[in-house]
């Protein structure tokens, strides 16, 4: 049915049985995973019961970052928004981005942070390329805001 149905290709991105990696080969009797430390998984197709492709169509790069409680949440999502205009207008990144920044806000209270989520539509395997960059680039507007703003 994996090949019936077109759930999986060579070259995608997965989670299968529990383990996730690039698909290196489909064939009848099993499918080959290459994970991000570059061992190798063999899993038979018998015991794949859910398929998690994240190749298809679209991703999303999902950010959480925590906060202090002190600081004003509204000056933090201006930064954040302002982060992801850069993004747009990268002539490297901006071609990777397929919508605008999806901010939902206030996502968690911890012990000693706020947890604020969002993310950002991307092409399908570069929802960490993209998030990799904005957290970079959203680090390095915190620190230079710091100095000027008591809030962050």
């Amino acid at each position: 049915f994996l090949l019936l149905e077109n759930q999986v290709h060579q070259g995608d991105v997965v989670e299968v049985a529990g383990l996730g990696g690039l698909v290196e080969e489909v064939t009848l009797r099993y499918i080959r995973l290459r994970d991000y430390e570059g061992s190798v998984h063999f899993i038979p197709n018998g015991a794949v019961t859910t398929v998690t492709n994240r190749s298809r169509d679209y991703a999303y790069a999902l950010v959480d970052i925590g906060i202090a409680y002190r600081e004003d949440v509204e000056t933090v999502f201006d930064v954040i928004r302002q982060v992801a205009a850069d993004i747009r207008a990268d002539e490297i990144l901006a071609p990777l981005v397929l919508d605008d920044l999806d901010l939902a806000g206030v996502d968690a209270w911890a012990d000693s942070e706020v947890t604020i989520r969002f993310r950002i539509k991307v092409q399908p395997l570069q929802q960490w390329t993209v998030k990799r960059a904005f957290l970079l680039r959203l680090k390095k507007e915190f620190d230079r805001l710091l100095p000027y703003v008591t809030d962050l």
